[in-house]
């Protein structure tokens, strides 16, 4: 069937175009999409053309989208309507990065998360991106009492900050961008727009360090403030391990880390590799639970024909938004 996609066409060339989407086979689905979200960092890079291992263009971008089952191939036993959410399509008649901005995705039903009362169509089209945050939170292992530092307060920042909140910890956050503070701040988050130096400015209000700090920004300069904002090891016979630093910035290429410092603190560095089905299921039970929000961050829906300005804007005024996320019911075929 011929399904209506966004297209990588060439570096910074997005389109709107049919593409073919097989029908779905044994133990896949085909999903009709109602929204898919933009992860800013991954595919602005991507667009760029400075994704490593790249497929050729054109490609389909993104990897979080919702929607509902349409079809079902042999073996599958989930109800047609079913609401679910998926990365994207696995075949099209194009290459796949990877495969989310496509009307109709199809997909093996062990790669889809149904979608439990109370989630929204809209929310669950970014669950990948919260999962990945999730996914970072996970590997840190925060405990109530301790401190987290959040850098950059984009979409996965914005997240980062709210599920560390939710698991407890004292989260002090900062951005550049006092649109971006002002969103953290009215979800809760204490949130605050640095002047001069970032690692300075935190140690103002944070005089101990901290005990975990999130690199959301993707700038290489800010990991090296990272290490200066985590706290001291002392010298003594205290049983407390360093600090640990989870970079979830997107980053095209090697990144370098002040040795020194990071080994005088014996800092832990954590670099989580996208998410797993567990942090799905882990954020969907935190939606039910009306413990993690995003609603607020998922304010500029647009119909996909309007792909190539929303990416041009996230790239050239990347404090006006946070994420954009594209409605597909009105544009499926």
């Amino acid at each position: 069937m011929q399904a209506q996609a966004i297209l990588f066409r060439d570096v910074q060339k997005v389109v709107i175009e049919p593409v073919e989407i097989p029908p779905p086979g044994l133990g896949e689905v085909l999903i009709k999409t109602s929204y898919s979200t933009i992860s800013p960092g991954t595919e602005l890079r991507c667009l760029a053309g400075r994704q490593p291992n790249a497929a050729p263009w054109p490609v389909i971008p993104g990897y979080s989208l919702s929607g509902r089952i349409v079809a079902r191939g042999e073996g599958v036993d989930l109800p047609l309507g079913t609401p679910v959410f998926a990365a994207g399509t696995r075949r099209a008649s194009v290459n796949l990065m990877w495969g989310g901005h496509v009307a109709y995705a199809v997909t093996p039903v062990v790669n889809i998360h149904p979608l439990p009362e109370g989630v929204s169509m809209l929310a669950a089209s970014a669950l990948h991106l919260a999962a990945i945050a999730y996914h970072g939170l996970r590997l840190a292992r925060p405990l109530p009492h301790e401190t987290v530092v959040v850098l950059g307060l984009g979409a996965i920042g914005q997240m980062s900050a709210r599920l560390f909140s939710a698991a407890g910890a004292h989260v002090l956050a900062a951005d550049l961008s006092p649109a971006r503070v002002a969103l953290a701040q009215a979800a809760g988050v204490e949130a605050f727009t640095p002047i001069g130096a970032v690692g300075a400015a935190v140690r103002q209000r944070l005089p101990a360090g901290a005990d975990i700090v999130v690199d959301a920004t993707g700038a290489a300069p800010v990991l090296h403030q990272a290490i200066e904002i985590a706290r001291e090891l002392g010298w003594d016979d205290s049983p407390l391990t360093g600090a640990r630093i989870v970079v979830q910035g997107s980053y095209p290429e090697d990144i370098s880390i002040p040795y020194q410092a990071a080994f005088l603190k014996e800092a832990n560095i954590l670099v989580p590799r996208d998410m797993q089905p567990r942090d799905v299921r882990a954020v969907l039970d935190l939606m039910m639970r009306a413990r993690f929000q995003i609603d607020d961050l998922l304010t500029a829906v647009v119909a996909p024909d309007h792909a190539p300005e929303m990416y041009a804007r996230l790239r050239q005024t990347p404090d006006e938004l946070v994420t954009a996320i594209f409605a597909w019911e009105a544009s499926a075929t």
